[in-house]
């Protein structure tokens, strides 16, 4: 699947006013913990001052096919872990499967959503010069908890233990490194990560 980032920023967002900048130091990946498949529903839903009632913000989200809505510009400040990662990481939620979709679509929901987060973590360790395989750089909402940098969630690894999926976050980290690694050697015109806007 290839990539694509839609521009969809979240301006109505408490967050996005705020404006606060943000040089990445890493990126922290996040599961939404609703039955949810849509990036675009969870962007709009996200284009309010508070949604939920709740001062939160990612920077985007990430769906199966490829799509990733980005909510906030990547030096901007986010509000997604309740830490102070959100001093250093930019945040990417992945998208769950909706109540009604059988194993087999759930699975390949996540499978979907994994390697797209997978592909623009892998664009933005290229974009902000980041060693994905460095400590610290990569890492889950659960283990920015670990870390002391992030309030207490089980994402993503719950999902993904949950459908015996096997993913982790060590394997998402060398997943991240290969991918990198492979956009190294791919020409630049195979290599365009399209940009809408809307």
């Amino acid at each position: 699947q290839q990539m694509e980032i839609i521009e969809a920023f979240a301006a109505k967002n408490k967050c996005y006013q705020a404006g606060a900048a943000l040089v990445p130091r890493g990126l922290m990946l996040h599961s939404i913990g609703t039955p949810q498949p849509s990036a675009a529903a969870l962007a709009r839903y996200f284009d309010q001052y508070q949604p939920g009632g709740q001062s939160v913000c990612v920077h985007a989200f990430a769906q199966a096919d490829g799509t990733v809505y980005q909510t906030l510009p990547w030096e901007m400040r986010g509000w997604h872990c309740g830490g102070s990662a959100n001093n250093t990481h930019i945040g990417v939620e992945m998208t769950e499967p909706s109540a009604g979709m059988s194993y087999a679509e759930s699975a390949e929901q996540i499978t979907g959503t994994y390697h797209a987060a997978v592909e623009l973590f892998a664009h933005l360790c290229e974009t902000y010069g980041l060693d994905p395989l460095a400590d610290g750089v990569i890492i889950g909402h659960a283990e920015g908890h670990r870390r002391g940098v992030a309030s207490n969630h089980a994402d993503p690894e719950y999902l993904w233990q949950q459908y015996g999926m096997g993913y982790t976050m060590d394997g998402a980290r060398r997943d991240v490194a290969a991918a990198l690694a492979a956009k190294n050697t791919v020409e630049e015109d195979n290599d365009v990560i399209r940009y809408h806007r809307i």
